[in-house]
């Protein structure tokens, strides 16, 4: 019997992150689920909007949320694990300088690769709901972390 049993992978095959045009839906969790958004979040925001993941991606959605992040996006100049790592880099040295010490971002992060039959604009409506269903606000547009392309 072995001792180090493997992680399971939680990874689509290699290939289908290099597919042109395809949309995926991300779900990125800070470390140990960290709430970061009262210290972060203007930060956290701001980097989506104005790093890496909005300058080599299609953006179509964003919402940060107290411990997670979610993303609509389509990757342009490279496959969208590197994109990722990428962010999470530049994010995790800028909260450092902001005072925060030891890890902010969990080892990997969820996706999903949208089908060609599910609706992009239904895909981000539902991640800047999100403060809405977690009752943080009563309406996405109060939210100042929330914004998707179609408004």
């Amino acid at each position: 019997m072995e001792n180090n049993p493997k992680r399971k992978t939680i990874r689509l095959n290699k290939e289908t992150y290099r597919i042109r045009d395809q949309p995926f839906s991300i779900t990125i969790c800070t470390h140990d689920y960290i709430p970061l958004l009262k210290e972060f979040g203007e930060l956290i925001f701001r980097s989506i909007m104005e790093g890496p993941l909005n300058r080599e991606s299609d953006l179509m959605a964003v919402c940060v949320m107290p411990d997670h992040i979610h993303l609509l996006l389509v990757p342009i100049s490279e496959n969208l694990i590197d994109l990722i790592s990428k962010w999470k880099s530049f994010t995790t040295h800028l909260i450092w300088k902001g005072g925060h010490k030891g890890k902010v971002w969990q080892r990997s992060f969820y996706d999903h690769a949208l089908r060609k039959d599910e609706d992009v604009l239904k895909v981000a409506e539902y991640i800047v709901y999100n403060p809405v269903r977690k009752r943080i606000v009563q309406s996405w547009t109060d939210y100042p972390y929330s914004w998707y392309k179609w408004i």
